[in-house]
């Protein structure tokens, strides 16, 4: 990405920086490139933040409780280390705080509304980038006048921004730690799923957890999201186990299939240049007894690819389309194509 590779001398100073003053510095190059792939995903949030721009929503959900709370955690544990002149621990405060906006809250938020990650998002990135401009000034101005030429923000540069409030009514550290045991809860289970070797996009029946402490139905809820079950059940164990149902009934399949098609839609819909907003008429061409099963998901697969109309046919059809791609999903050969509308 060319705002990381345009200040290289940046990541030496964002690395070496997180050496306390007086001990030597231990160089690794592995851990300088590990510096280059974090600020790839701090900018990468930035085009998340962008495309997925829109109006603004009160909405909040445990998600954006969470994401909040980390935030108003991450700026009082910064404010109290710069006081406390411990400059090289706010790298690794800041570090996690970006890290985990990416990789926690984008991750679990993706299938909801736009309007309702949109606020919580920007809020939690454009701190989070005044604060982490202390340590990499370049990168992070960089970044700001990308958002700024999308009217994300309004002042000038961000070093000529104000430190960020503490709000303390929004840190809730249960929440923070009740969060923690179910993103463990979850990558047990996919690593259940990686071993039962079944893709993330096909749908099982439901997740057995074990644990020590209790999971509330609204985190309970997010689990089964995203490890795509169709329920969880809870019981009481010393450690934390994951155990999933992975018989596939025709019902499951089906919206496996469905799910997949959309995946390869969405991957065509990008290639050319869509836009979410762009509708588009769907053609789906399969084999024989193949069309049952996918007629009962076409409500998925019309709302996942945004599409106005979506037919399943046998042949291909007389009316030409400008987009046409091939696809094999395990042992069925489809064709899609599709006209934008």
């Amino acid at each position: 990405y060319e705002v990381v590779d345009k200040y290289s001398s940046e990541i030496l100073r964002y690395y070496i920086c997180q050496t306390a003053a007086g001990e030597n510095i231990s160089f690794n190059w592995e851990d300088v490139k590990q510096k280059q792939r974090n600020l790839l995903v701090l900018a990468n949030t930035s085009n998340y933040l962008t495309q997925i721009k829109s109006n603004e929503s009160k909405k909040i959900g445990l998600e954006e409780r969470y994401i909040l709370s980390r935030l108003n955690n991450a700026i009082k544990n910064t404010q109290d280390l710069f006081e406390n002149y411990s400059f090289d621990k706010t790298i690794t405060e800041l570090e996690k705080l970006f890290l985990d906006i990416s990789r926690v809250y984008i991750k679990l938020v993706r299938d909801k509304e736009d309007e309702e990650v949109y606020s919580v998002l920007k809020e939690s990135y454009i701190k989070m980038l005044k604060m982490f401009s202390c340590i990499c000034p370049l990168v992070t101005e960089n970044i700001w006048q990308q958002l700024r030429k999308e009217k994300i923000v309004k002042e000038e540069s961000v070093h000529l921004t104000s430190w960020p409030d503490i709000d303390t009514k929004k840190i809730d550290k249960k929440l923070e730690e009740e969060f923690a045991l179910t993103l463990e809860v979850i990558e047990k289970g996919l690593a259940v799923r990686d071993q039962a070797q079944i893709g993330l996009k096909w749908p099982l029946a439901k997740a057995e957890v074990k644990c020590k402490e209790k999971i509330s139905s609204g985190l309970q809820e997010i689990i089964a999201r995203q490890l795509n079950v169709k329920k969880v059940i809870m019981e009481k164990g010393d450690a934390i186990a994951v155990k999933l149902d992975t018989k596939m009934t025709p019902e499951l399949e089906a919206e496996g299939f469905a799910r997949e098609i959309s995946r390869k839609v969405q991957a065509m819909r990008k290639k050319a240049g869509l836009v979410k907003e762009d509708k588009i008429e769907l053609v789906i061409v399969v084999e024989g007894d193949f069309k049952k099963i996918i007629e009962k998901q076409v409500t998925m697969v019309k709302d996942r690819t945004n599409s106005k109309k979506v037919s399943i046919e046998t042949s291909n059809p007389s009316k030409k389309y400008k987009e046409e791609a091939k696809e094999k999903i395990k042992d069925k050969e489809l064709l899609l194509l599709f006209n934008r509308v």
